[in-house]
């Protein structure tokens, strides 16, 4: 399996989207990044993960079915946090960035980035064909028993003269 090379879809994304990202993985590992609050290796800060772990108690009291995304407004800048059940996107967003129009394109993002990875991880197996292992095992065991029989007499004789 090959490694996948988060900091080239990171890089992609600035360019396509205008946005410095992170991605991150479900359990707040920052695989890849271009935003300075949120480095690669580190973990996502404890309190935004919990809140991304309640989303569904969050959808629960707000009678939804699910919540796909966070966002924080700050003084400077929006962070958006999209998720899947792989993936965490982190996006650092101006504040004249029309969050409406942002937010689908992130989301598609993330769903076929899951999509690629899930199809990428599974592992491919070929049949195998037992018949013909057992074929093999039965052979041998012929050759075997047929040379048990074949110098019985002989080892008679020695047990024989030895006694």
């Amino acid at each position: 399996m090959s490694e996948i090379d988060y900091d080239e879809i990171i890089s992609q994304l600035e360019k396509e989207l205008n946005a410095q990202c992170a991605i991150a993985n479900k359990y707040g590992i920052i695989l890849g990044s271009a935003i300075k609050e949120f480095s690669k290796g580190r973990v996502i800060p404890q309190k935004i993960l919990e809140l991304i772990s309640n989303r569904q108690d969050i959808a629960d009291v707000l009678s939804l079915d699910m919540i796909t995304s966070f966002a924080l407004e700050a003084k400077e800048n929006n962070y958006l946090f999209t998720f899947s059940d792989q993936f965490i996107l982190i996006s650092k967003l101006g504040l004249d960035v029309n969050l409406a129009k942002f937010m689908p394109s992130i989301r598609m993002f993330l769903k076929n980035l899951s999509t690629k990875i899930l199809t990428r991880d599974k592992p491919e197996f070929s049949t195998f064909d037992f018949s013909k292992e057992l074929s093999q095992m039965e052979e041998t065991l012929k050759e075997e028993s047929l040379g048990k029989d074949k110098y019985s007499i002989v080892k008679d004789l020695i047990k024989y003269i030895s006694e």
